[in-house]
């Protein structure tokens, strides 16, 4: 802008301005030559001199009997005009000027005795200074703005590539490489940045791969523990080998749910889904837990979409389980909406509630708000997690909400 401006007040100051002066310059030497030439003349021919003038110049040249005020308005070229004709005008001759509604100016001086009117239009001022200085400015702030913007696009388009590829990161998608080329700091960032989407990558099959072994690896010797029970059970009768069987159960769910929260990292393709077939299939399968609990209430009519299901079914699964464990013996509904192009599930229960301070720090891993840590009554804290990282991972949304009169509602939102 300071180029532009500087560039433009020297264009100004060197070009624009000696034009105009010249330009005054040459009109005070017309209407002066006029005038001298119009007092030679014999009155019988100074009527022809008029149409020539008028004709050839654009001048009307006549004598005048009244004075005129001397008001020119805010023309530069005027004021120019002035001062070349006071120049060449003997000392302590007035020159005056005005302008008329009709777009014309008028100038009148003595000549020999002689008060000589001349009136021209505004169009005969060819160059104008202040429409120049306009003219200059305009194009100079128009091309700065349409530089900066050049130079911003350049800037920003990288740095949007890189912003949406972090976000396909965060959810847990293999982000295409960006490209090496071009400025050597943007070119330095995308390398950085394609070597660190690598080392995640690896990072999380390394973790995938390690989890299912631990998995494998663990739940082989604890069927082979539960075949070894029963047998032992069968001739045997201990409350003991009950408790075994119990806490072997409860390792292979923990070791499931441990393998489910790491492979939540990992985006499920979409399909075509009937969401509310699949949300009556989870409320049948729930209900044999507790039977006559479980509403289902839908608006509108049949839903489908193209969704990821059984990263929808352990979404709801999981919720309907907490619903189940901590919504006391009062009925659970299950809601789905939709509105425009997003779907709305929630299970809503009438249990203790969440204190506010703790909406957020249910979603952690291994978070239980029951502080004796009892399985039995806390469960593993892995459901939430489970729940939040698949959200996360297929751009979906989950909302934990307070009834009124008592009771969670979890909302889950899928666009």
């Amino acid at each position: 802008m300071i180029f532009q401006i500087a560039s433009g007040a020297a264009m100004f100051v060197n070009l624009v301005l000696p034009l105009a002066h010249r330009s005054a310059d040459d009109l005070a030497d017309l209407l002066i030559l006029s005038a001298y030439i119009w007092d030679e003349l014999p009155p019988e021919k100074r009527s022809a001199f008029q149409v020539e003038l008028r004709e050839k110049y654009g001048l009307n040249l006549q004598e005048s009997g009244a004075s005129l005020s001397d008001e020119i308005g805010l023309y530069p070229y005027i004021r120019f005009l002035r001062a070349a004709l006071t120049v060449r005008l003997p000392p302590g001759q007035l020159v005056s000027l005005s302008e008329d509604a009709h777009e014309h100016f008028q100038v009148e001086f003595t000549q020999e005795g002689r008060r000589l009117y001349f009136e021209f239009s505004k169009v005969k001022i060819t160059p104008r200074p202040s429409w120049a200085l306009i003219w200059i400015a305009m194009s100079g702030i128009l091309a700065t703005l349409c530089l900066a913007w050049l130079l911003a696009r350049r800037v920003t388009a990288p740095v949007a590539r890189l912003a949406e590829a972090a976000l396909r990161i965060g959810k847990g998608e293999q982000a295409p490489l960006l490209s090496e080329q071009g400025d050597a700091e943007f070119a330095d960032l995308a390398h950085v940045f394609n070597e660190t989407s690598r080392q995640l990558q690896a990072q999380r099959e390394n973790q995938t791969t390690l989890l299912a072994g631990v998995s494998h690896d663990l739940r082989s010797p604890l069927a082979r523990m539960k075949m070894a029970l029963g047998m032992l059970a069968e001739e045997y009768s201990s409350p003991l080998l009950v408790r075994i069987e119990r806490d072997i159960a409860e390792m292979n769910e923990l070791i499931g749910d441990q393998l489910a929260l790491a492979r939540a990292l990992e985006a499920e393709a979409a399909e075509n889904t009937d969401i509310d077939a699949l949300l009556v299939d989870l409320i049948e399968a729930a209900d044999t837990q507790a039977p006559g609990r479980l509403q289902l209430r839908v608006d509108g009519c049949r839903c489908e979409a193209k969704i990821a299901p059984m990263a929808l079914r352990r979404c709801i699964g999981n919720l309907l389980d907490n619903a189940l464990r901590y919504g006391g013996e009062r009925e659970i509904q299950v809601i789905r909406r939709r509105i425009h192009n997003t779907i709305f599930i929630g299970v809503r229960d009438r249990g203790p509630g969440i204190p506010p301070q703790l909406r957020e720090a249910v979603f952690r891993p291994f978070y239980r708000m029951e502080p004796s840590r009892n399985r039995t009554t806390g469960g593993n804290g892995l459901g939430l997690a489970i729940t939040r990282r698949l959200v996360e991972t297929h751009g979906w949304q989950v909302a934990l909400k307070s009834r009124i009169g008592g009771g969670t509602c979890i909302w889950l939102l899928i666009f």
